[in-house]
C-alpha cells in the first residue's frame, strides 16, 4: 500500500479499530490524518503521539491525502466521503485496509459473536510472555499494554476478527479462531444461516498450512469445514483441547485442567472473573500450542493477564458497594456478566443497561426481555444508536416496559445524571451494579469512579 500511496485521511480515526490502524499505517512511513464528529480519550491518545486530527468534517484533509479510509459507522452521505469520491481519491473500508495490514504476517484472527477481545488479549500476552514481540491490534484497551495497538518486531499479527458487513473476509489469516457463533448484527445477516455461511467463510479463507481453532461446544461452530489443520476447545468429550476438573478457587474466579488429546499437559488458574472465561482461555491455550509455544509460556500468559478496560472493569468497592462496568451488549453477553455478578455473593444485583442500536433491541427483542432474570432490578437509559436512525416502537421506554410485563422489576432514566445520582444516593448494603453497554455508557460508569 505504501508503494503507491503516501498519506490517508481517516474518517473516524477515534474508533477503536482505526486508531490502531494509523499507527500501523504510520509505522511504514505514511502520513496519517484524521477526524471524529467528537473529543475523546483515543483523540487525545492520537494527539500526543503527533497525529493531525479535526473534529467534524476536514475538507483540507481530503484535498491533502492520496486516499480516504472510512469506518462503516458513518453515514454514506457523509461529507468528507463525498468529497473523496467527487475528486476520484482512493477509498478503502476500514476491513480493507486491515486486510492489506494481515497479509503482511503470519495473522491470527479472534472471531466469534462474543469474547473476541479479552480472547485476543489472552493471546497477545501470551506472545508477549514468550517473547515473540508480536503486533497486536484489539478492540479495547488491553491493561498490560494500556493501549489497543503495539507495534513489534516480530512476524505475527494478533487482530480482532469483526464479522459486521463480512468485515474478517478480507483478513488473510494463519490462524483463525471461531469462538461461538450466535445471532447478532441481523440488521445487515437477516438471519442465522447468513451469520454461519459468513463464518464459514472466513474459516476457508484461512492459509492452507494455518490452522482453525473452534468450539468443540458451540452447535454452529463445530459444523464448519475448511482445508487447514483444526484444533478443537471446549469442556464436553470429543474435542482436542479440554478444561477438567474445573474448580471455583476464589468468588467468580476458576481453575482447571488442561488435556490436550486426552493428556494433561498443565493447569490454569484464571485472573478474570466469569466461567465463560474458561472458554477463551481454552482457544488461546491452543493457539499458543499451535504457535508451538511452550506450555509454561501459555500459562503464565494467560495467569498473568490484567483484563480488558470495559470488561468487568472494577470502577468503586467500599464495605457495602460494589460498581463493575462492563462492554456486555448481546443477550448471551448480558447472560454471562449477571451470573459472574451473581458469582460474588452479594445480596442484591442492580443492571444498569444501555441498548446498542435499534436494530438489535427490535430483532432480538425477547431475547432482551428475557437475559436480565439473573438481576433484582433493571434500569435503563436511552438506546446508543451509533450508525442508526431512530426506529419506530423502538426505545428503552419501551424496553421497560416490556421488561415489567415480564415479572422484572425495572426503571427508566432519561440521562446519565439522574441515574448517577439514584446510583450515588442509594443506602442499600451489599449490592453489585453492574453498567453494561457498547455505547457511550462508559461516561456513567467513569462518573463514579
Amino acid at each position: 500500500m505504501q508503494k503507491i500511496i503516501k498519506s490517508v485521511y481517516i474518517i473516524g480515526i477515534g474508533g477503536i479499530s482505526l486508531s490502531a490502524i494509523a499507527v500501523f499505517l504510520r509505522k511504514v512511513g505514511i502520513k496519517v490524518y484524521g477526524s471524529d464528529i467528537c473529543d475523546s480519550d483515543m483523540l487525545q491518545r492520537l494527539i500526543k503521539l503527533g497525529f493531525s486530527i479535526k473534529i467534524g468534517a476536514a475538507e483540507e484533509y481530503v484535498k491533502l491525502a492520496d486516499a480516504v479510509i472510512y469506518t462503516s459507522a458513518i453515514s454514506i452521505d457523509n461529507k468528507d466521503l463525498l468529497l473523496a469520491k467527487k475528486l476520484g481519491k482512493k477509498i478503502f473500508s476500514r476491513a480493507e485496509v486491515l486486510g492489506l495490514i494481515s497479509k503482511k504476517y503470519n495473522t491470527i484472527s479472534v472471531a466469534g459473536t462474543h469474547g473476541k477481545t479479552t480472547t485476543t488479549g489472552m493471546i497477545s500476552n501470551i506472545f508477549l510472555v514468550a517473547n515473540k514481540k508480536p503486533n497486536i491490534h484489539i478492540g479495547g484497551i488491553l491493561n498490560n499494554i494500556d493501549s489497543n495497538v503495539l507495534l513489534g518486531d516480530g512476524h505475527d499479527l494478533i487482530t480482532e476478527a469483526c464479522e459486521y458487513k463480512d468485515s474478517f473476509l478480507q483478513l488473510s489469516s494463519h490462524i483463525s479462531v471461531v469462538l461461538n457463533i450466535q445471532p447478532d448484527h441481523l440488521d445487515y445477516f437477516k438471519n442465522l444461516d447468513n451469520i454461519f455461511n459468513s463464518f464459514q467463510k472466513f474459516a476457508q479463507n484461512t492459509r492452507k498450512k494455518g490452522f482453525l481453532i473452534y468450539n468443540f461446544d458451540d452447535l454452529l461452530a463445530k459444523n464448519i469445514v475448511c482445508d487447514c489443520k483444526k484444533i478443537s476447545f471446549g469442556l464436553a468429550d470429543g474435542s482436542d483441547l479440554i478444561a477438567s476438573n474445573i474448580k471455583e478457587y476464589e468468588k467468580g474466579r476458576y481453575s482447571f485442567d488442561v488435556k490436550f488429546h486426552n493428556e494433561t499437559i498443565g493447569d490454569i488458574k484464571l485472573p478474570c472473573f466469569g466461567k465463560h472465561n474458561i472458554y477463551n482461555a481454552l482457544a488461546s491455550i491452543a493457539v499458543g500450542i499451535a504457535s508451538k509455544i511452550d506450555f509454561k509460556d501459555i500459562k503464565n500468559g494467560i495467569e498473568s493477564f490484567r483484563g480488558i478496560k470495559r470488561r468487568f472493569e472494577l470502577i468503586k468497592q467500599n464495605e457495602h458497594q460494589l460498581i463493575i462496568h462492563d462492554y456486555a451488549h448481546h443477550p448471551d453477553e448480558i447472560r454471562a456478566v449477571l451470573e459472574t455478578c451473581k458469582q460474588l455473593g452479594y445480596q442484591k444485583l442492580v443492571a444498569v443497561f444501555q441498548p446498542h442500536t435499534y436494530s438489535r433491541i427490535k430483532m432480538l427483542h425477547e431475547d432482551f426481555v428475557k437475559c436480565f432474570s439473573g438481576a433484582d432490578e433493571v434500569w435503563l437509559v436511552p438506546i446508543y444508536p451509533a450508525r442508526e436512525k431512530k426506529m419506530k416502537g423502538v426505545s428503552s421506554f419501551m424496553l421497560c416496559k416490556d421488561l415489567r410485563k415480564n415479572g422484572q422489576k425495572a426503571r427508566y432514566f432519561k440521562n446519565f445524571e439522574l441515574c448517577r445520582d439514584t446510583i450515588k444516593n442509594n443506602h442499600d448494603e451489599n449490592i453489585v451494579f453492574i453498567i453494561i453497554g457498547a455505547g457511550d455508557i462508559e461516561k456513567l460508569a467513569y462518573m463514579l469512579k
